[in-house]
């Protein structure tokens, strides 16, 4: 298994978008990401669809 705590944040999602298919190797590298946020947001899973695109759109502008 590749070192995932030895990536770097674009290397880790890099690796998401290569292993998207792969549940596994997917939610390790994100979890591993997870963990390098100090404040995360948490959104609510009831969150209406509109609302979650919203949020979506901005984040990919941000980058």
């Amino acid at each position: 298994m590749t070192a995932l705590t030895q990536m770097t944040v674009t290397e880790l999602k890099q690796y998401l978008s290569e292993h998207r298919s792969d549940d596994d190797k997917f939610s390790a590298a994100l979890q591993e990401l997870l963990k390098r946020e100090p404040n995360p947001v948490i959104y609510s899973k009831d969150m209406p669809l509109e609302e979650q695109e919203q949020i979506f759109m901005e984040k990919i502008a941000q980058h």
